[in-house]
């Protein structure tokens, strides 16, 4: 299965749709970065587009374990995130569309850029792709081999 975590109002086509919000036009309901009636290993890809800056970093190792849950062993994690360089701008971005537009008090807005990178330890980087402002990062989750 392929997954869309944190679909948002357009889920990525071809990948069920999950989001914290619970609405029943969604997949999965996420609740405490956890997707909620799907067992370990049941994806052989995750996309998370624009989800990270929004989850506070002391959760970050939460959702990073999620990911490694739910992700078959090989399977891949496809991150897309702001670059350091524009975080500003997608900070006063994020505000006018989760203030005003939409108004989404729940959503958090990040006063500082957090470098989620450093989470990542059980996954391997495959490619790194600027996209626009964002980076795209194509990751592998890392198969532990044990010798008896």
């Amino acid at each position: 299965m392929k997954l869309d975590y944190g679909s948002g109002s357009k889920p990525r086509e071809g990948f069920k749709s999950s989001d914290f919000c619970g609405s029943p036009a969604f997949d999965f309901y996420i609740e405490d970065y956890r997707v909620l009636d799907l067992e370990d290993k049941t994806c052989s890809v995750i996309h998370c587009r624009n989800v990270i800056h929004h989850i506070p970093e002391k959760d970050l190792p939460i959702l990073f374990g999620e990911f490694k849950r739910l992700l078959k062993d090989g399977g891949q994690l496809i991150l897309s995130e702001p670059r350091k360089e524009f975080h500003l701008q997608n900070k006063i971005l994020d505000i006018i569309w989760y203030r005003f537009l939409t108004y989404s008090p729940e959503i958090m807005i990040p006063d500082k850029y957090v470098d989620y990178k450093k989470y990542l330890s059980d996954f391997e980087v495959e490619s790194v792709v600027d996209d626009n402002r964002n980076e795209v990062l194509t990751l592998k989750k890392k198969v532990l081999c044990y010798n008896s």
